[in-house]
């Protein structure tokens, strides 16, 4: 009996031991879930205040702009054609002016219920759940109404995120179009601007020449009326004043027909040609005279940038006898065409003789291609 004794007692010892390393290993675990559960409870928090506790409030569609896609001309359009961007845009989406609520379970009474695993009756223990035979863990002040409540609002915050992106796309769909719109405008304002510009300083050099034609009808007008009055003084000379008076009036006319002309057609600042002498070939030496400094392809004339030597020969030492009016050749080094480098023939018309600059009529039965700025002028 005693030796029963004394190894149940051996057995029991062992025991306690085993259940004393037991009692040590659950107490760490159990330290280790107390720590991961209060971390999850606080992370939980924290994410839920990210999280908007309900849906923006209504707001009524706001009255915007609409882009005018009618194509700019010069004819006034009282309703052009718009864009019907709007009329598809989810503006709820946009911020709202009123702030909208975070979900927050901060408070004691949510820290409370996050604690509860279990669905408590009123009694304060767990309520069994009558299909599974446990305790419910679901429902009303349980933890996972908080977080099923967390993962609705979330799965609605992501949907509108969405949503977001793809109006996020159209906006930026709409707004390259816009862009590149504005920027075709943009440019073809830059050339009306300019052609605005050179017109208005043709206009301001057309009304200088003008005057000047005015005046010079006034001072003739003058003298007409200086000799009709000595006309009348003079009655024994009325024959030969006849002849004078005549003669004038035929300057007089001559002059109407040149203002005429210049107000017309808007004569340049240049002197004009005469004709060609008959053999160019001793009076100008070959070669290369200059290049082409602008051309108008549209109206088949070019402006000409002509060496001094060349402009010697071609006025002389003064620079004040006619300009013939002669043709020249143009080529383009480089070019390969059915005449070579051969471009066209021009014709000189009028000299700018301070600039060493002419203008001259392209001659198209001679064209092999269009002239371009920087070709070689030469006899």
């Amino acid at each position: 009996m005693g030796k029963v004794l004394r190894v149940l007692v051996v057995v029991v010892f062992i025991l306690g031991c085993v259940a004393l390393f037991l009692a040590v290993l659950n107490f760490r675990k159990r330290e280790l879930l107390i720590g991961r559960t209060h971390t999850l409870e606080s992370s939980f928090v924290e994410v839920a205040r990210t999280i908007e506790a309900q849906d923006p409030p209504e707001t009524a569609q706001p009255a915007l702009p609409q882009r005018d896609t009618a194509p700019v001309s010069s004819r006034t359009l009282d309703n052009p054609e718009m864009s019907a961007f709007w009329d598809s845009y989810n503006h709820k989406l946009e911020p709202s002016s009123q702030a909208i609520p975070m979900l927050d379970f901060g408070t004691q009474e949510a820290l409370l219920q996050l604690k509860n695993y279990y669905r408590l009756g009123p009694d304060g223990k767990p309520e069994i759940d009558p299909v599974r035979g446990a305790p419910a863990t679901d429902g009303k002040g349980t933890m996972k109404e908080l977080l099923e409540k967390a993962h609705k609002r979330a799965i609605a915050q992501y949907d509108a995120l969405i949503k977001t992106r793809a109006e996020l796309l159209k906006l930026r769909q709409e707004l390259c179009t816009t862009i590149e719109d504005l920027n075709a405008v943009k440019k073809e304002g830059r050339k009306d601007k300019k052609t605005i510009e050179e017109l208005n300083a043709r206009i301001s050099q057309l009304e200088g020449e003008k005057r000047d034609l005015e005046k010079k009808i006034e001072r003739l007008e003058q003298e007409k009326t200086e000799l009709k009055g000595e006309l009348a003084e003079a009655k024994g000379e009325i024959d030969k004043q006849k002849e004078a008076i005549e003669t004038l009036d035929k300057q007089i006319a001559d002059l109407k027909k040149k203002l005429d002309v210049a107000v017309g057609k808007g004569g340049g600042g240049g002197q004009g040609a005469v004709a060609a002498p008959g053999n160019l070939e001793n009076v100008f030496t070959p070669g290369e005279k200059g290049t082409v400094a602008a051309i108008n392809e549209a109206w088949k004339f070019a402006v000409v940038q002509l060496s001094d030597a060349f402009m010697l020969e071609l006025l002389g030492k003064d620079r004040n006898q006619p300009m013939p009016q002669i043709e020249m050749n143009i080529r383009r080094p480089g070019l390969q065409g059915p005449a070579g480098d051969f471009v066209t023939r021009i014709r000189l018309r009028q000299v700018i003789r301070d600039q060493n600059l002419i203008v001259a009529d392209v001659l198209s039965d001679w064209q092999q291609a269009p002239v371009e700025k920087g070709d070689v002028v030469y006899f």
